[in-house]
């Protein structure tokens, strides 16, 4: 059976274990150079509480905007969107860190969506493919990032 579209808010839960220290997965997410290791070369990323992270896509007319609101370095970072699609604006983005048996278990969290809509759809299967790149930058130190683009 599959889910009606327009049905209660949804969210989105993914967990992946990676071969690197807290610390280091940590940096992948909130720094510029992090960022642009698995997820996208242009971006403007901080960890600090309050600041607004902004990453661009091709062919994407604007950024999207995701404000810092908890930051525990080696533990866990989470974002609201402020800016970018529609479908994404009041959104949050948790990352929560754990050790595990060969690394690190990250956990992500991605909730607030209004609907099991198609940009829910495309995001979730979006979030499946970065988690990988993250995974796969952080085990070889060599950046893989799904997007590669000129600033």
């Amino acid at each position: 059976m599959l889910i009606e579209e327009g049905g209660p808010m949804a969210d989105i839960a993914m967990q992946v274990e990676v071969a690197a220290a807290p610390a280091d997965v940590y940096q992948a997410l909130t720094s510029t150079d992090g960022v642009a290791g698995w997820w996208t070369t242009r971006n403007e990323t901080s960890g600090v509480v309050g600041k607004v992270n902004r990453f661009w896509f091709p062919d994407a007319p604007m950024s999207w905007d995701l404000e810092v609101t908890e930051a525990r370095p080696g533990e866990m970072l989470s974002w609201r969107c402020v800016g970018g699609p529609p479908d994404w604006i009041g959104t949050q983005v948790r990352w929560a860190l754990q050790a595990g048996e060969t690394g690190t278990v990250v956990l992500l969290d991605h909730t607030g969506f209004e609907e099991v809509g198609t940009m829910y759809r495309i995001v979730t299967f979006g979030w499946a493919q970065m988690l990988e790149r993250l995974q796969r930058y952080l085990a070889t130190g060599s950046p893989a990032p799904y997007f590669d683009q000129a600033t």
